[in-house]
């Protein structure tokens, strides 16, 4: 488009340079045309001029010279109007020119810089997605390292062992819990027992320490039952957001006319499958965990 306009710009500052060296051509003419009436006039006023001797010059005749002469030359004061008038005429005719062709170099400066403007701006746009480019694939990278199947398995491995570690420290509790009711009983006796036990139980030093052993266990496994219920919660997010800046991307890209490769959602989807495949453990055990809470909060005392 541009170049179309600057074509058409020249094409016009060439005609009206042509129409303007017609113009001075006629002007030129128009002079050339003075100046030989001037040369007439002035052959003849000299020829007036000339002393003759009157013996040898012939009679003259006025009648027929004055008809020779008079339908040739117009009158000169007439003849110089009329060629001054011509020149204004010509002048202004080629001020007007002129003026149309200042307007016409503006315009295409005006244009030629608008163009400029946009070719920075479209330049700056592809830079500013180019850099949101990279810095969505560095992070697609970083959410594909997370989701490495390795590390998803070491993260499931080291919940299961700690799953495993806090049963059997229940079951320890329990089985002191159980031993100290049967040391009770055997010392109060059968009948005794059920309304001895919960007075002298909760005044025993065993029972606080167990007591305070459970609250700190129970604590624990909540720590990290709501670590991990935060932390699916916060990949969740990121995911979403992946997602969706991701999905934003895609539909700028569409509108600047690129080509999106289907590499990069291939890998994310691949990337996506383990982690959606291996992400419902961690909910597995928490969900192992919740059945559990209540026996250890109906084994402490009220």
């Amino acid at each position: 488009m541009g170049r179309a306009d600057e074509a058409r710009g020249q094409a016009e500052s060439s005609q009206k340079i042509e129409d303007l060296m017609e113009m001075v051509k006629k002007l030129q003419k128009v002079s050339g045309e003075k100046v030989h009436l001037k040369e007439i006039l002035s052959k003849k006023q000299a020829f007036h001029r000339t002393p003759r001797d009157p013996a040898h010059l012939p009679l003259p005749k006025p009648h027929a010279l004055m008809g020779s002469v008079a339908p040739s030359l117009p009158p000169p004061a007439e003849t110089l109007r009329t060629l001054r008038l011509h020149c204004q005429e010509k002048e202004a005719e080629a001020q007007r020119k002129q003026t149309m062709l200042q307007e016409c170099k503006d315009r295409i400066s005006a244009l030629n810089s608008q163009i400029e403007e946009e070719k920075n701006k479209q330049r700056q746009l592809r830079l500013d997605f180019e850099e949101q480019l990279e810095d969505l694939m560095g992070q697609h990278k970083d959410l594909w390292e997370f989701h490495k199947p390795e590390r998803l398995a070491l993260e499931i491995g080291a919940l299961d062992s700690s799953k495993e570690q806090l049963l059997k420290e229940e079951k320890l509790v329990e089985a002191k819990l159980e031993d100290v009711k049967h040391r009770l009983c055997s010392q109060f006796g059968a009948t005794g027992c059920s309304t001895i036990t919960e007075g002298l139980f909760l005044r025993s030093q065993e029972a606080a320490a167990v007591v305070h052993l459970f609250e700190e266990e129970n604590r624990k496994a909540q720590e990290l039952l709501e670590a991990a219920a935060q932390r699916q919660e916060q990949l969740q997010q990121k995911c979403q957001q992946l997602q969706q800046k991701r999905q934003r991307l895609k539909e700028e890209l569409e509108k600047l006319g690129v080509q999106v490769p289907a590499q990069g959602q291939s890998k994310q989807e691949e990337g996506a499958g383990p982690g959606e495949a291996a992400n419902p453990k961690p909910l597995g055990v928490s969900e192992e965990k919740d059945p559990e809470l209540p026996t250890k909060q109906g084994l402490m005392p009220s």
